[in-house]
């Protein structure tokens, strides 16, 4: 390596602490010591500017965006108390159908524990009267409507 004869290391040390290096890097705070050119200054506010533009708006992105959010958690939480008030009515109408069918079971039971055909005649009875009650239902219309359906008919394939 070729160095300068004039070159000391140890003076260069010595010295490091006579720039102010913070002022150079980032201009001074005092003008009158180690003052910058005012090409510098204008550059410097200028980019300081733009930084502070920059985080202006990226300060408003995150506000929406937390308001946002905050929207969204207000909406779930309406719709978890909404849906919790629901699952306690159902709850409540499931018990009540519980119960009705509790007693239901229970009145079955007492029907399947006596021994009296009594019911069973009843039903029977009850089939019958059904059946015969369908069976006239069923011949007074067929015996007044079924005379009207045919003319319709004919009339129809006259037309034709």
């Amino acid at each position: 390596m070729n160095r300068n004869a004039n070159y000391n290391i140890r003076e260069r040390m010595a010295n490091r602490f006579e720039v102010d290096q913070r002022a150079a890097l980032f201009g001074s705070r005092f003008p009158g010591k180690g003052a910058q050119k005012p090409k510098d200054d204008m550059y410097a506010a200028t980019s300081r500017e733009m930084m502070e533009r920059q985080n202006d708006a990226a300060i408003e992105d995150l506000e929406d965006k937390v308001g946002q959010l905050k929207d969204i958690t207000r909406s779930i939480g309406s719709s978890i108390k909404d849906s919790n008030s629901l699952l306690d009515q159902m709850g409540i109408d499931f018990d009540k159908a519980a119960s009705l069918l509790k007693g239901t079971l229970g009145h079955l039971k007492g029907m399947m524990a006596n021994k009296s055909s009594k019911h069973m005649i009843y039903m029977v009875l009850f089939v019958l009267c059904l059946f015969m009650l369908m069976y006239f239902l069923r011949k007074l219309s067929f015996g007044s409507g079924g005379a009207t359906s045919i003319q319709l008919k004919e009339n129809a394939s006259q037309g034709n």
